[in-house]
């Protein structure tokens, strides 16, 4: 395969860092704050907190628009990934940079929604929308109420929707630039259908590795671009410390994208073959896989050679982008 086709995703880190803990979350992969021990409940926070900049934002944002013109690149952009988005003071004015310079892009921010509780919660989640968000994507995690809070205590006209259990909620389905949703996810601990409903062990940093997902195709690196809050690419978001480095956004995101760090692991994962890195071990399942690595499944990669694997090796070497704290069974 001589060139992989536009990512379908960019996720994009508003913040490293989070209010809570939860048991099956990788931030304790990155975060000491007691969320290794038997003690680990949701409400613990993980903070200090790491934002994104309104400066690199607007670098991103700027990057999006020559790929898109140049190489029709036309990826939804998700605000989420190592934390909480509306822990960082300027997530309203984000995603009113992204909507000025992408006006027809769908936008999605997901939450555990305490941000918007800081205030007015009506005027925090009507002024985000009107920076230009498509879709509110609110985790409802059972214990800490705050999707309970927000459905009681939000008093405007955007409708709010409840996933999956309204088909017209799925966060993941693109929208006009006009279209303004929020959704509320069911608890994933409980979930059992819809595109958030399997957990997997964050390639280690949330449960231990294991061996369930060898053999099979990994899809991240073929379909998401996963930029942390200081610019900074790893092979995707479940590699939470970024273990795997495959580069900075300054480089521009095609030569990024095409570079021989995600090219080497593409190999590797297209053939199932997880014995690298952070993927070992990992039990992350994707979507549809046989239709990879284009949109119609009708091309194909060779497998990794050794000058593929001394790559790997030189994406691995540097140790990761965060701090990584070992997890109870490392």
């Amino acid at each position: 395969m001589d060139k992989q086709p536009p990512p379908f995703c960019i996720q994009i880190e508003l913040t490293e860092g989070c209010n809570l803990a939860c048991s099956f979350c990788g931030i304790a992969a990155i975060r000491d704050n007691g969320a290794n021990g038997p003690e680990n409940i949701r409400g613990k926070n993980s903070s200090p907190y790491k934002f994104l900049t309104l400066n690199l934002t607007t670098f991103i944002a700027k990057e999006l628009i020559k790929v898109k013109e140049k190489y029709k690149w036309n990826p939804r952009i998700e605000m989420a990934m190592h934390g909480e988005p509306t822990m960082n003071p300027e997530y309203k004015q984000i995603v009113e940079i992204f909507r000025k310079y992408l006006p027809t892009t769908h936008l999605q921010m997901t939450t555990n929604g305490s941000g918007l509780l800081r205030g007015d919660l009506t005027l925090n989640i009507d002024s985000l929308m009107d920076c230009g968000l498509n879709v509110l994507l609110l985790d409802n995690y059972e214990g800490i109420n705050i999707c309970d809070k927000v459905e009681e205590g939000y008093l405007g006209n955007h409708p709010i929707l409840k996933y999956p259990k309204d088909k017209k909620a799925n966060p993941h389905r693109r929208r006009r630039s006009i279209d303004h949703d929020i959704v509320i996810t069911q608890d994933i601990v409980v979930a059992s259908k819809g595109n958030h409903a399997t957990l997997n062990n964050h390639a280690g940093s949330s449960f231990p590795k294991n061996n369930r997902a060898e053999g099979k195709r990994c899809a991240k690196v073929f379909r998401e671009m996963s930029i942390r809050w200081d610019g900074n690419v790893a092979i995707c978001c479940n590699d939470w410390p970024g273990f795997y480095r495959c580069g900075h956004v300054s480089e521009g995101f095609e030569k990024l994208w095409q570079n021989k760090m995600f090219r080497a692991a593409r190999k590797k994962l297209y053939h199932g073959e997880r014995n690298f890195g952070p993927c070992n071990g990992c039990d992350a399942l994707s979507y549809r896989p046989g239709l990879l690595p284009d949109l119609k499944g009708q091309k194909e990669y060779e497998r990794a050679n050794e000058h593929d694997n001394r790559i790997i090796e030189y994406a691995l070497k540097e140790g990761p982008y965060s701090t990584a704290i070992p997890r109870p069974w490392e």
